[in-house]
This record gives C-alpha cells, sequence and structure tokens, in this order.
C-alpha cells in the first residue's frame, strides 16, 4: 500500500522531467506577488507561463473516427474510453499526446477530452457553460505543472485536474465531468468490439511516439499512477496494487457520497461510479469473463464498464460519475490538491 511518503518520493522524481507541453515554458517570476491583481486565482508562484502564443499544440477541433473492427489499435497501447447512450469512442493516449485536447460530441452531448502528458491525467469535461457551447485549446500554461486549457470563447483559463475556472469570466466555477475510463486496446477489443476510434488526420504531427513521451509502446498502469476521487482541493487515492485479475469491487463514502470502484489489474483499468441508487439495501458485486459487464447488484442488474446497466430490471439507466475521478502521477496529486486520504482496505 502507498503512502503519503512514498508519494513524495514520487513527486521528487517526476518534478526533474519534462513539462506538459515541449514549449518553452518560462517560470513567472516577473509577475505581481498577489495572484489577484494579476488576475489569477491560484497563487502566481504556482503558475508557469508561456512566452508564446496559445494553440501552438492544436487541438483537434474536428475529430474522426473509425470503426475499431478497420482500425490498427494495438492490444498494449492506452486508451481512453468514453461513452454517451450506445456510443462508444476510444482515444489513443498516442494521439492525445500530440494534441492534449480533443473538443468532440455525441448527439447533442458537446464534451472535450483533456490530457496532461506531464501529470498523466485525462478529465472528459463537459463543455456546456451556462447554457452555451465552449471550445477549449491549449493555453502553453501549467499550474503546479498541470495543464491550463483556455476558453476560445471568453479566454477563460482552466486548472485541468481541478476543473476549476482559475481566469477570466469563469473563475471560481467548477466544470462537471463525465465518465472516462483508461486501459488498454485488448481491454476495449473484448468489452467494446463496436466502438469507434480517434484517428488523427493532421498529417505528420509527433504522436506521443518519441522515447519517453507517452504511448511509445506497451504500458502499464501501475508504478508512479494512481486513481483518485476528487472534490475541490481533497482527494482519495487508490493504489493499482489493490486490485489482482480479477476483477475487485470496493464500496466506500467520499464527501458525504456513497462511491463504487471497480478495477482489474489483469485487464488494467479502475473506473468509479458515485451510488444515486437511493436504495440502502442494494449491494454490489464484481463480475468475471463477461466483459463489458464488470458488476451486477442484488436486484439483478449488471453494469458494464461505463456504469450502464445492460440487463435487469433496471435496464438503460446508469450510474453517475463522481465529481472528478481520473488517474494521474504520484507527484501531481500532491501538488494539486491539499487534503490526500489514500484508501486501504
Amino acid at each position: 500500500m502507498k503512502t503519503q511518503k512514498t508519494l513524495a518520493l514520487f513527486f521528487v522524481a517526476w518534478i526533474l522531467l519534462t513539462a506538459c507541453s515541449k514549449e518553452e515554458n518560462t517560470k513567472n517570476t516577473n509577475q505581481p506577488a498577489n495572484s489577484l491583481e494579476s488576475g489569477w486565482l491560484v497563487p502566481v508562484d504556482e503558475l508557469i507561463l508561456s512566452q508564446l502564443p496559445p494553440d501552438r499544440i492544436k487541438s483537434i477541433d474536428a475529430p474522426y473516427f473509425e470503426p475499431l473492427s478497420n482500425n490498427n489499435l494495438k492490444a498494449g497501447e492506452r486508451v481512453y474510453v468514453y461513452r454517451y447512450g450506445k456510443t462508444v469512442k476510444i482515444y489513443p493516449e498516442r494521439i492525445m499526446g500530440g494534441h492534449e485536447i480533443v473538443n468532440d460530441n455525441i448527439d447533442d452531448n458537446y464534451f472535450a477530452i483533456t490530457f496532461c502528458p506531464r501529470t498523466g491525467s485525462t478529465i472528459a469535461w463537459n463543455r456546456e457553460i451556462s447554457g452555451k457551447v465552449s471550445e477549449f485549446g491549449v493555453s502553453g500554461h501549467l499550474f503546479n505543472e498541470n495543464l491550463i486549457p483556455y476558453d476560445r470563447n471568453n479566454n477563460s483559463f482552466w486548472a485541468q485536474m481541478r476543473l476549476q475556472g482559475i481566469k477570466g469570466r469563469h473563475a471560481g466555477e467548477q466544470l462537471e465531468s463525465g465518465i472516462l475510463i483508461l486501459t488498454l486496446g485488448s481491454t476495449i477489443k473484448k468489452a467494446f468490439p463496436g466502438a469507434l476510434v480517434l484517428v488523427d488526420t493532421s498529417g505528420g504531427l509527433k504522436q506521443g511516439n518519441e522515447e519517453g513521451d507517452p504511448g511509445s509502446g506497451d504500458e502499464q498502469l501501475s508504478g508512479g499512477d494512481f486513481f483518485g476521487i476528487a472534490e475541490r482541493e481533497a482527494i482519495l487515492l487508490f493504489n493499482y496494487d489493490l486490485f489482482d485479475d480479477d476483477i475487485g469491487l470496493y464500496h466506500t463514502n467520499f464527501r458525504n457520497s456513497k462511491v463504487i470502484v471497480v478495477g482489474s489489474e489483469a485487464l488494467q483499468f479502475i473506473v468509479a461510479f458515485r451510488d444515486n441508487t437511493g436504495d440502502p439495501g442494494i449491494q454490489f458485486s464484481p463480475v468475471q469473463n463477461a466483459l463489458p459487464v464488470v458488476m451486477e447488484d442484488n436486484n439483478g442488474n449488471r453494469y458494464d464498464m461505463t456504469g450502464l446497466i445492460v440487463s435487469g430490471p433496471s435496464e438503460g439507466k446508469r450510474l453517475a460519475a463522481p465529481k472528478a475521478a481520473f488517474t494521474a502521477h504520484s507527484f501531481a496529486w500532491e501538488l494539486l490538491f491539499n487534503s490526500i486520504e489514500v484508501f486501504a482496505e
């Protein structure tokens, strides 16, 4: 079981590596000491402000997808899975590493997939803000080593891992996140053979396949990564070592919410749901060898990896996502959050 002391050691190791982008970023030493004077809601000395214009790393704003059956997705590559309705979309990390942001939609559901190579964090954001659809770009700035996307519609800036506006019109506001699953290509091929896979049509853009960049080969998700459930500045972390080859399940509480966490080392995934059933007598248990189904309840409902009930009396309903739940490098959790708890059995 990893401890906070272990997290600190990872922080020392990772802090020496490169930042989210390959841009020439410089520590912001010439800004006012008072962050409010500069318009930032976070301490200025925790920012790295790029001297270059935004969008030097080009987000994908008109994403193109191919059926998984037509795509050469490798079994060992890291991918991110998002579902809305009957549509399942796959975002390979090798592509996310070259673009960092994908502005996407499924029908009337508008969302952005944001990826920070520096902190290893990827989040699905609802990009409908105050009744308007926003479009996010890569600002080039970092907050405690973490990506700061900016809203092209109103020039607001957001702290990715906190999902919080930190400058501009939406400063202080929280974005909504959806369920996004980090796993491997082999698991997705078993679970969602009818999924759509993002294709990079930019032509020749680096896709994170250089030495030391994400997605360079077959990856494992343990080591320095922790899965975390976050709310404001508090987090509950789950070590990948908690899970063995069989699918495991933990039912716990976080910030007055009931949370279900499901994962498997063999299948290389962890996902969290809010228990919004409202039934105090409901019990959940893992299901083995039945992908995409990973758990069931004592009412006869069976749930897939995205929380959708695929069979049972409540078929078609879906468990909600926590306010934020995703994987990131251990040092990033320490830098971005003040209240850290590591889950123990």
